[in-house]
């Protein structure tokens, strides 16, 4: 295609002088960045509603326990439903209480370890983790990585259950990465994994978790820190 110097000449021309106008011109501050003010939390009730109904508007599955005959209840009807046979979890102390190692071998369902081979993880049926934070606002939790417990828990085995207690639900998002402020790594889970086709077509949990749990259980005992 042949060019014109001539108009080509002009367009440079009318380029440079927009620019020597504008040289001229004092410089103008930035605007300022859009602030939002942290959500304020609302009482323990609401928070909890409010987070479950999340983790069902994502595709999960939410309870709200009370005590461990409940616990006990729950723990036995997502074995059922979910097909369970292996499971794995971590070393903290939360899930003492509970007795969440004899339930689970009352059910007959094997115990692997937490931090064995990524392989059998990833073959286990069910991960249960407990959650550092929770955020009501987007059904979403926050997991620490620690030696007691690997992120894998969370990524690796079929079904994932995340323990949340009432003490760990935060207004905002920014409560919980000051709370995760120096970790070398941490984990935001907000359902399973969402993946969508050419037609649109959306699928559950491809990548990682095809099924994804969560329930608010309240400690029969004080709160105990998790093991670094």
């Amino acid at each position: 295609m042949n060019e014109d110097p001539a108009a080509r000449e002009t367009i440079m021309n009318q380029v440079r002088a927009a620019i020597n106008a504008r040289s001229g011109d004092p410089l103008q501050p930035p605007p300022l960045s859009a602030r939002f003010e942290p959500r304020k939390p609302a009482s323990l009730d609401e928070e909890a509603t409010r987070m479950l109904g999340e983790v069902k508007r994502l595709g999960g599955h939410g309870l709200r326990i009370h005590g461990r005959e409940a616990f006990s209840a729950a723990l036995g009807e997502l074995i059922r439903a979910e097909g369970i046979r292996t499971a794995a979890f971590s070393a903290h102390p939360f899930y003492a209480p509970y007795g969440v190692d004899d339930l689970l071998r009352d059910f007959g369902i094997e115990i692997l370890s937490h931090n064995g081979d990524g392989r059998r993880l990833a073959e286990c049926d069910l991960g249960i983790t407990v959650a550092d934070a929770a955020l009501p606002e987007t059904g979403t939790v926050l997991l620490r990585t620690t030696r007691g417990q690997p992120d894998a828990l969370s990524l690796l085995p079929r079904v994932h259950l995340a323990l949340v207690a009432p003490n760990t639900l935060l207004a905002d998002l920014h409560h919980a990465f000051a709370l995760a402020k120096g970790d070398r790594h941490f984990v935001l889970v907000s359902g399973c994994s969402r993946t969508a086709d050419i037609e649109k077509v959306l699928t559950l949990g491809v990548h990682g978790p095809k099924s994804f749990h969560l329930w608010i259980c309240g400690d029969p005992r004080p709160p105990l820190m998790p093991p670094e």
